[in-house]
């Protein structure tokens, strides 16, 4: 299973910083390449990160920038972006 940033979406290949329970729950700390920490809940039926992912994000997949929803191209590299609303 792989475990991505819910603020940026990139992948977390390391290690969690920190484990602990919480009520049913198995909590990992990890830490993005960009710096995010999030948490990641483990219970016997749901999975989720605190904080959750935000919906409606424009990211761009060449430099991974966080544009406005309404954006076509990004405003770092210039790439037109795939998931415009």
């Amino acid at each position: 299973m792989s475990i991505s940033c819910p603020k940026c979406g990139v992948e977390v290949s390391g290690p969690p910083e920190r484990e602990w329970r919480f009520q049913q729950y198995q909590v990992s700390r990890f830490r993005c390449e960009r710096g995010d920490k999030f948490n990641f809940y483990a219970g016997a039926n749901r999975t989720f990160t605190i904080p959750r992912p935000i919906d409606n994000r424009n990211i761009c997949i060449s430099c991974n920038t966080d544009n406005p929803a309404e954006a076509v191209y990004c405003k770092n590299c210039g790439t037109k972006l795939h998931n415009t609303s």
